[in-house]
């Protein structure tokens, strides 16, 4: 396989690809295809006891996730919190990891490379890949999923920008229909509203949203028959 032809098309194929989840899916089944694997997915860690598998090309890789977060030790974790890339020949002798290792042996796994996704300042989680068979990666495979990681970081990073974006447009329309209200309410113009509603939010110690949350939410409470 070319796998410099292979890693482009998967490139351009990214780059048409509008949704993140469908991104990491695309990145999982090259990483299996490229690496010549059985299985591979992304991992994300919300704490090293709870951990979601976004995208996999079967469910048996969330199931090795899984008994990652259950023992508290594996390539992904090691991965994520090493901030380095860890290759295994054989998980079920691999003294790093002695209980995970022969309870992925039992799911039919023995290789492993896990792989830190992550930019200069953030953190997302690790792109794993499995093979059923012994030695199955090389130093070179390892560097090859480095490049899919990449990827992945960036599909990653685009939806956390999107969902940042989200929020700030339901904060700011939900700021929006609280001046509304008071300013229909004391009729007053939109500055003096935003004003009243920053000294709620001083005086109250509470967030700017959360003042005008609740003045939103009293509003339709106040408007529902009775």
């Amino acid at each position: 396989m070319d796998v410099a032809r292979t890693l482009a098309c998967m490139a351009l194929e990214l780059e048409y690809e509008g949704d993140s989840t469908a991104m990491l899916e695309r990145v999982s089944h090259y990483a299996r295809l490229v690496l010549n694997a059985d299985d591979a997915g992304i991992v994300r860690v919300r704490s090293r006891a709870k951990v979601e598998t976004p995208a996999a090309t079967t469910p048996r890789v969330d199931a090795a996730h899984q008994l990652q977060a259950q023992f508290d030790e594996g390539p992904c974790l090691d991965a994520i919190a090493g901030r380095a890339t860890y290759l295994s020949d054989d998980v079920a002798t691999d003294r790093r990891w002695t209980r995970w290792g022969p309870a992925a042996a039992e799911l039919g796994i023995h290789s492993t490379v896990g792989v830190r996704l992550a930019t200069r300042g953030r953190g997302y989680g690790s792109l794993n890949i499995y093979a059923d068979r012994p030695s199955a990666f090389t130093q070179a495979d390892a560097e090859v999923a480095e490049m899919l990681a990449a990827h992945a970081t960036a599909a990653f990073a685009v939806a956390e920008r999107v969902e940042g974006l989200s929020t700030a447009l339901e904060s700011r329309t939900t700021i929006g229909q609280a001046q509304g209200i008071l300013m229909q309410k004391f009729d007053i113009d939109s500055d003096a509203a935003f004003q009243f509603l920053r000294r709620i939010s001083q005086h109250e110690n509470k967030r700017l949203l959360t003042v005008a949350e609740a003045i939103v939410v009293q509003r339709d409470a106040n408007a529902r028959p009775s």
